[in-house]
């Protein structure tokens, strides 16, 4: 069966549902697609198949779902309160919640479990330092863990309202040091071996900040 039929009724409601892509490229889907297959390639994925990947892939533009049930002011800040910060991170659970309300006929299948891990986990960091559960080393899915490092390395090189956009090395420099918090080892790796790749094939007509 192809991943189009098999995940077809899931598909179907796709349009119906609210992503947040403000804040991101256009590429942030195909970064997590090549990084999810690099990471397969290493193994930091269980036994997840083609079919599973490239719908994680797919689910993975509706990660900050949840920002729409915040106060818009708080997106477009340069700092933030720590009461501010507090409820930025309530993104994660709202987003899970918006995401359940939306698909009720898939709950107990692998897509509702993906869609609602997504949202919820994908700030989560593998020493335990990420939000909203505090979840460290393989509690977070690896999928998961994927789709967190790239959202944080996309937000970096994307342009927004209060903050200039970082070149592919300052950025990629900025993961690699722990500058956006704790990811596992391996997946580090992965993602420094395969760094320029990400600039010259992900992000080819990306027009790219200056160092």
């Amino acid at each position: 069966m192809t991943n189009e039929s098999r995940y077809a009724p899931f598909f179907r409601l796709l349009p119906g549902i609210p992503h947040m892509q403000e804040g991101h490229t256009p590429y942030f889907p195909l970064l997590v697609r090549r990084l999810l297959q690099w990471a397969q390639e290493k193994e930091l994925l269980g036994g997840m198949t083609k079919d599973e990947i490239d719908l994680a892939a797919s689910l993975s533009v509706y990660h900050d779902i949840g920002k729409s049930m915040l106060r818009p002011t708080l997106l477009y800040k340069q700092r933030l309160s720590p009461q501010e910060y507090d409820e930025i991170k309530l993104h994660t659970a709202w987003g899970e919640f918006l995401m359940d309300l939306a698909i009720p006929e898939l709950r107990g299948t692998t897509i509702h479990r993906f869609a609602c891990e997504i949202c919820r986990y994908h700030h989560e960091r593998w020493d335990g330092g990420g939000y909203p559960d505090g979840l460290r080393s393989w509690e977070i899915p690896g999928y998961v863990q994927v789709i967190g490092l790239a959202d944080a390395y996309d937000a970096l090189v994307a342009p927004r309202s209060y903050k200039r956009p970082l070149s592919h090395q300052m950025a990629s420099n900025m993961i690699v040091r722990g500058d956006c918090g704790a990811f596992c080892a391996p997946l580090l790796m992965a993602f420094a071996e395969h760094a320029p790749v990400i600039q010259s094939e992900v992000y080819e007509n990306f027009p790219a900040a200056q160092e």
